[in-house]
């Protein structure tokens, strides 16, 4: 079985290179074809090389920017399958999957787990694999962006991207067109997600599932500044569903409008401003999940 390694040297901060190094005799003993990234965008670029061979694995090993990247390679044609070793700060992809966080289990199950199709997500024709979204956590993920150096990793960049946006931010009026309608309101955040947990772990959409054919949104309407960090601890366990200032809906696409100084991400990279529009590839993407030795899905 061929394998390709995407190795992002500088994910989460060397904690990459130092799970490369660890790993790399074990690459050496399937003979993989391992190649470090060089510059932004380059995974895609490699991830693109082999994305028609439908017998090659891709193992993405980084951080969820860089599965990011090599998830925008394979797609379209999307015939070789992914498998992921987290380096990364949030490793929210990897926590999705259920992996373990041994690099050395997910090496295993990069060779040796089932195969399962999952939804691929799209945003002004970007794919993305966890969650995208506007408004402040938008604002947050450009603030983390910026600050990773020295600023911890996961939920605690978060925290402090939080902190240091919380008086700033300001709600803004929305216009979101979904199938069965337009609906217009003030809005601190939209999240559209194909997998409940981004931002290291925080659980913003719990009921999101990466295979059932839609995408789960996450609309939160204006909060006041001391109302934002309350919401954020209940978010870590999911229970902020039930706020009164939470909706959640379901739907295969929608359109989001609004004012064009609102940053967009996807996978916790920022790609751009308002208006987007967004939708799912359902069962798009074969991906390694574990345990190794497991069945091997259709």
């Amino acid at each position: 079985m061929p394998m390709r390694v995407i190795f992002n040297p500088v994910a989460g901060g060397g904690r990459a290179r130092s799970v490369f190094e660890r790993l790399k005799p074990l690459f050496d003993e399937v003979h993989a074809d391992v190649v470090a990234t060089r510059y932004p965008g380059h995974a895609r670029e490699l991830a693109r090389e082999v994305a028609s061979e439908a017998d090659w694995t891709v193992v993405s090993l980084g951080g969820d920017g860089t599965h990011h990247e090599v998830v925008n390679g394979l797609m379209p044609q999307a015939k070789a399958t992914l498998a992921v070793i987290a380096a990364g700060t949030g490793n929210d992809f990897a926590r999705a999957l259920g992996h373990a966080t041994d690099p050395v289990r997910q090496w295993a199950v990069a060779r040796e787990g089932a195969i399962r199709r999952i939804d691929v997500g799209t945003v002004n024709g970007r794919y993305f694999l966890t969650v995208a979204g506007v408004g402040f956590d938008a604002q947050v993920a450009e603030w983390a962006n910026h600050h990773k150096r020295g600023a911890g990793s996961g939920a605690g960049l978060f925290v402090r991207g939080v902190l240091a946006n919380l008086w700033s931010y300001r709600s803004a009026e929305l216009t979101v067109t979904l199938p069965e309608g337009v609906e217009e309101a003030p809005t601190f955040l939209l999240a559209c997600a194909n997998t409940g947990v981004y931002a290291g772990g925080m659980r913003i959409c719990p009921s999101a599932s990466p295979d059932d054919g839609r995408l789960s949104v996450v609309w939160i309407g204006p909060l006041a500044p001391w109302q934002v960090l309350p919401l954020l601890v209940r978010v870590f366990s999911g229970s902020h569903v039930s706020h009164r200032a939470v909706r959640i809906l379901e739907a295969p696409r929608l359109a989001v409008d609004g004012p064009r100084r609102l940053a967009v991400h996807a996978d916790g990279e920022l790609i751009g401003h308002l208006p987007i529009a967004v939708g799912l590839h359902p069962q798009a993407l074969a991906v390694r999940v574990g345990p190794p030795g497991g069945a091997r899905e259709a």
